[in-house]
């Protein structure tokens, strides 16, 4: 390879990349404090670690990140991920090395290493930073405005310390205070490169806009730089001194009850300009149907883990939970600048099954999207309202009823259709009437699909019934009464209610 001299000490640089988040700028002072206010200027770089992805398991996963305040205007650069493997043996690392100075942009050092145990080729056009020079559109965490496009794009522009490039683009220095490529330079890599088992190539990059772009600034958003369909390298940029929300919410000044469980929330309409991590909801106010998307995004300087999403309602300062029902066992997180959004579907009836989590029968209200992440808490949530009428709860449409004095027998096409090949078997649901019971559950707890037991025995409960009587599988009652409990006790309506499993 060329210009080996000349990369000496990038690396000895890199070498030491594993492990580490970088954090190169005028930050200091702890970013777990109590205080909203941003720190203080200082001289030097303060860096920070979170754990990075090992490329064996994580193959890419966004578990770290390397982050530069930019010294020329307001605005936060995180990279990540730190390190990925590509399809064909090639690992990659990357990091900051310097922010963007009057005097110099922000620059970017990568290696790529053949990690194969033989000589390989490999393709450069889709393995950013070494292809894949200029990021896609830019994607706003929020609503999409005008000036993002093609040219507010970044571009990693190798500099003369790269093993690849004899003329490096010419940069200038905007009035605006942004580094961009000059006139119609644009920068030009190999489209592939020959390796030896286990040997590096390095390089050195400008991270700069557009010549096209002199005027628009550096949009807050997400840029990408990767090939449709495949994990990307990406850069999140986000005004410095103000990472929080810019826009106010609907429901600031509001005064809810705490979630239930011992873990603080953080919530979007307690959230200002400060503010590094918050649950950003697609609306706060809609009529159902509707689909709607909350975004968790982590602007701080630590990854956040371990997170899943609930979805809760509060009804007369009570919240009730009402899915998902179950997570997975990993460990989800949020690198410095990630995000990661969930989408949910709301309808007053019956649903078409759909990727997004689904959650039919809701009555109007006020619902809270809670995530499993936090900067400063264990979780954060944004509230939405429902407008729409009560749901009442109503029977399956396979359930046939007969009625004998004070009890209701309904009889569901499970009890039709058992025994059958998955080993379930027939069994009695019965309701009663009980003194008391600590739980409380509403409809739209009553009508989810897990609780179709207790849904085709409530809908029949009545002043005149004593008993309702579901004929049903085991599995239906299982999920209303527990697998080793053989009994429920509940609330529902200002009604206390006894549900127990009879063979008979």
């Amino acid at each position: 390879m060329r210009r080996r001299a000349l990369l000496a000490g990038l690396a000895a640089g890199i070498g030491g990349l594993a492990g580490c988040s970088e954090v190169i700028g005028n930050r200091t002072g702890s970013p777990n404090g109590d205080s909203g206010d941003r720190p203080t200027d200082s001289p030097t770089a303060s860096p920070t670690e979170t754990p990075d992805p090992d490329p064996d398991t994580d193959n890419g996963a966004l578990g770290a990140a390397s982050i530069v305040d930019l010294e020329t205007v307001d605005r936060t650069y995180a990279l990540a991920p730190l390190r990925y493997r590509s399809d064909d043996g090639a690992s990659v690392r990357m990091r900051f090395t310097a922010t963007a100075t009057a005097d110099s942009p922000a620059t970017v050092e990568a290696e790529l290493r053949n990690e194969n145990s033989f000589e390989n080729t490999f393709r450069l056009e889709w393995t950013p930073p070494f292809g894949r020079l200029a990021s896609d559109i830019p994607q706003p965490l929020g609503p999409r405005r005008v000036d993002h496009t093609y040219r507010t794009a970044l571009v990693f522009a190798p500099t003369a310390n790269h093993e690849l490039v004899e003329e490096p683009p010419e940069l200038e220095r905007a009035a605006d205070g942004h580094w961009r490529l000059a006139g119609d330079s644009f920068p030009q890599l190999p489209g592939r490169v020959r390796l030896a088992a286990g040997e590096t190539v390095r390089g050195e990059y400008a991270l700069v806009g557009r010549a096209e772009g002199a005027g628009r600034g550096r949009p807050p958003g997400m840029y990408e730089f990767s090939r449709a369909g495949e994990r990307p390298v990406r850069v999140s940029v986000w005004p410095t001194d103000a990472p929080g929300p810019t826009t106010d919410s609907r429901f600031t000044g509001t005064t809810i009850p705490d979630l239930p469980g011992e873990s603080e929330t953080a919530w979007f309409h307690d959230a200002d300009a400060s503010t590094p991590s918050f649950v950003r909801p697609g609306v706060e106010r809609t009529d159902l149907p509707a689909r709607v998307e909350f975004t968790f995004i982590n602007r701080s300087l630590e990854s956040t883990r371990c997170g899943h999403w609930n979805l809760y309602k509060l009804v007369d300062g009570e919240w009730f939970h009402l899915g998902p029902y179950i997570h997975t066992s990993d460990c989800r997180g949020v690198s410095p600048g990630g995000s990661k959004t969930w989408t949910m579907r709301a309808a007053t009836g019956e649903m078409a099954p759909c990727e997004a989590e689904s959650y039919p029968f809701l009555g109007g209200g006020r619902y809270a999207a809670v995530a499993g992440y936090g900067h400063a808490t264990a979780q954060s949530a944004a509230l939405v309202q429902f407008d729409a009428p009560a749901v009442s709860v109503v029977p399956t449409d396979d359930v046939t009823t007969d009625r004998t004095d004070g009890q209701v027998t309904a009889t569901s096409d499970r009890w039709r259709t058992a025994p059958d090949a998955e080993d379930r078997s027939r069994v009695q649901l019965v309701l009663e009437r009980a003194a008391g019971a600590d739980r409380t559950l509403i409809p739209e707890q009553v009508m989810r699909r897990r609780r179709r037991g207790l849904r085709n025995t409530l809908a029949f409960a009545a002043p005149d019934v004593e008993r309702v009587v579901l004929r049903t599988d085991d599995r239906t009652t299982a999920w209303s009464v527990g697998y080793d409990d053989g009994a429920a006790e509940f609330r529902y309506d200002g009604q206390a209610y006894r549900v127990s499993e009879s063979s008979r």
